[in-house]
């Protein structure tokens, strides 16, 4: 069976990651008997029921589970798709003939948006990434889950960020430390001297001929080299100072000064990066529904509906999740080599076992 759950279609990724959601939906929902708004079996059981249920000796677990879930009434995919309730607005059971925007309105009975979804994350959609005004939340800024030190991430230098990422004190550590810590110490010694040509300016130094800041004074920057600490190599990435810059006036000859407040945090530069080429926005005052094109008030399922089915990145089939049937879409998880053909009366188990989630 081919066809594809999304336009990027990985073999492990697709097979075994699938393998794991479609088998989270059938089997869970056949061991449970339950759904978001589909009928549940009669609790508490009798004794009596209770012995009904419980797994006969078979030779195979296969074999047991299944027999529990026939005894049951959840041993094929429409009795387990069922328990999951009705097609919205109809009286109709959910099968393998339903589409899959049906089963996903099933689940979102309370109409829940993405903004929603977000806020139970406490996440915004609508936020701001950052703001300055200590009166504004924003994702990055006032308010924000993301924090250093007890500080917003977004009023942290870029410099502290790769100590945050990397750990306490990284960022003083030079590129061939890091090299040399993930194994590749040999591979950055052959392309030194060309990383060195580079060029490329530490602008957290700043060399001036006269003062720094006077009239008629030129800066300039040191190159940075493989032996160029993370943080200034950061900064000549970025093009901003990512730690308070230091400056050696009469070109190193005269006193040397540390700029205090000089280094760009995240929230700064932000600031001066647009979303695009084609959008002028500044990534600060962008909101996440901005970036990701998303539509805060739309409820998470008519989202998944219009998620891409089947093709690939570059060619999409143009199809989307919502318009498939239950059993086209469960299908799109089997290996290309199996011959497991999708219909309502398939046994959970046999679908399971083409996953090669159970023994034959």
């Amino acid at each position: 069976m081919s066809g594809g759950i999304g336009v990027w279609r990985s073999r492990e990724l697709s097979v075994r990651g699938g393998a794991l959601i479609a088998a989270a939906v059938v089997a869970g929902a056949g061991l449970l008997g339950v759904g978001a708004a589909g009928p549940r079996l009669p609790s508490p059981l009798s004794a009596s029921a209770q012995h009904q249920v419980m797994l006969t000796a078979y030779p195979t677990f296969t074999q047991s589970l299944q027999t529990l879930l026939d005894t049951m009434s959840l041993g094929d995919l429409n009795q387990v798709l069922a328990a999951l309730g009705d097609v919205p607005g109809t009286s109709t059971p959910l099968s393998v003939s339903a589409d899959v925007s049906a089963l996903l309105a099933a689940f979102n009975p309370d109409g829940t948006t993405l903004a929603g979804i977000a806020d139970i994350f406490g996440i915004s959609l609508t936020e701001p990434l950052y703001s300055s005004n200590p009166a504004v939340p924003s994702l990055l800024g006032t308010g924000s889950l993301f924090l250093v030190d007890g500080v917003p991430i977004g009023n942290v230098d870029l410099g502290d960020l790769v100590d945050v990422v990397l750990g306490d004190g990284a960022g003083t550590h030079s590129l061939t430390d890091l090299a040399n810590a993930v194994g590749l110490g040999s591979l950055l010694g052959q392309f030194a001297s060309m990383i060195n040509a580079l060029g490329m300016d530490n602008l957290n130094v700043e060399n001036c001929t006269l003062t720094c800041g006077a009239l008629l004074n030129i800066t300039s920057h040191p190159d940075l080299t493989v032996n160029s600490s993370l943080v200034d190599w950061l900064s000549g990435i970025l093009t901003v100072p990512t730690t308070d810059v230091t400056q050696h006036a009469f070109s190193g000859l005269g006193s040397t000064t540390v700029v205090a407040g000089s280094a760009y945090t995240l929230g700064e530069y932000l600031h001066i990066l647009p979303v695009s080429s084609t959008n002028s926005t500044t990534m600060d005052n962008a909101t996440l529904a901005l970036l990701f094109s998303l539509n805060p008030v739309q409820t998470w399922d008519k989202y998944l509906d219009g998620l891409p089915f089947g093709g690939t990145l570059l060619d999409p089939s143009g199809e989307t999740w919502g318009e498939q049937s239950l059993g086209t879409f469960l299908a799109s998880f089997l290996p290309d080599d199996s011959t497991l053909v999708i219909t309502g009366d398939t046994p959970v188990t046999d679908f399971l076992e083409a996953l090669g989630l159970l023994a034959p």
